[in-house]
């Protein structure tokens, strides 16, 4: 079964680093900010995971390393190659500890290709990373903006549903769950137009989506976006809300439930970083 550090480095670079793709895309400083840029940085522990930034001319997207982040190698240090990736940055860590410290600010990844680029890694990744941070790390004060809420909102729900298939396959209290979370989509929603995210469950996996599937097996709805964000910071009394009408459930009741146990494990592993910024900057 994976260590606790081991399954934190997961979350971090499948539930967490996603979350560029939004403060890219919503935020108009941060998109200004990569607005002329192409490049790829690739993340990568040692005999472990990893994960890739693209970034396209105000545009981000994170997901699995592909053949194409390769292509850069062609053309020597970070060139663009045949593949058609732009330039690649590669960022090395030796272990899923030392991933973690960059998470939460105390630690610098080895940068293991892509050197002419490194300026791009002090300062526009940088300052993406900490503005997630800071959208992530809520206060009373800031809550009470609307702008920050739907912000926060927005990621604190990306996370939690991206955080799903990484705990039902590495956290040993969420191994056994995973019958539960077998066939069917699960939909949580924040009424009336959204956010919304979708758990697409199969025998094999579950797929986290950004956004609402329709024909739901389960479907969560809250009542708006100051709820949504109380229940996603366990802040509201889901019996209490239900009766009131804030929290609906409809559908496979027992998926949502099963989902809810799932969830319930999220704060164990990222709570002790929610204070920290993620500052990848290079090591000298």
């Amino acid at each position: 079964m994976s260590s606790f550090e081991d399954v934190r480095a997961r979350l971090n670079l499948f539930a967490v680093l996603p979350n560029l793709e939004d403060v890219v895309r919503d935020d108009p400083e941060m998109r200004a900010l990569v607005a002329d840029t192409r490049l790829t940085v690739r993340l990568t522990i040692a005999n472990g995971p990893g994960t890739a930034v693209r970034f396209d001319h105000g545009q981000c997207s994170v997901g699995p390393v592909t053949r194409k982040d390769e292509g850069g190698r062609a053309g020597g240090d970070g060139a663009e190659g045949a593949g058609g990736a732009g330039p690649t940055v590669r960022l090395a860590f030796t272990s899923a500890a030392h991933l973690n410290k960059m998470f939460d600010g105390k630690g610098q990844p080895i940068p293991y290709w892509g050197f002419t680029h490194l300026g791009f890694l002090m300062k526009q990744f940088t300052e993406l990373t900490d503005r997630m941070a800071y959208y992530l790390t809520p206060t009373d004060e800031l809550l009470a903006h609307p702008g920050y809420l739907a912000m926060n909102t927005v990621l604190t729900l990306n996370t939690a549903a991206f955080a799903v298939p990484v705990l039902l396959g590495h956290d040993p209290e969420c191994v056994p769950l995973r019958h539960g979370l077998s066939h069917g989509t699960v939909v949580i929603k924040v009424l009336p137009g959204g956010p919304a995210v979708s758990l697409v469950c199969g025998a094999s996996d579950v797929l986290p989506v950004k956004g609402e599937l329709t024909h739901p097996s389960a479907l969560v709805l809250l009542k708006d976006l100051p709820t949504a964000n109380d229940f996603l910071a366990g802040k509201l009394d889901t019996f209490v809300a239900a009766v009131t009408g804030d929290v609906q459930i409809w559908g496979r009741v027992a998926m949502v439930d099963t989902l809810a146990l799932v969830l319930d494990r999220v704060g164990k592993y990222l709570q002790p970083a929610a204070t920290e910024a993620a500052t990848p900057t290079a090591a000298g």
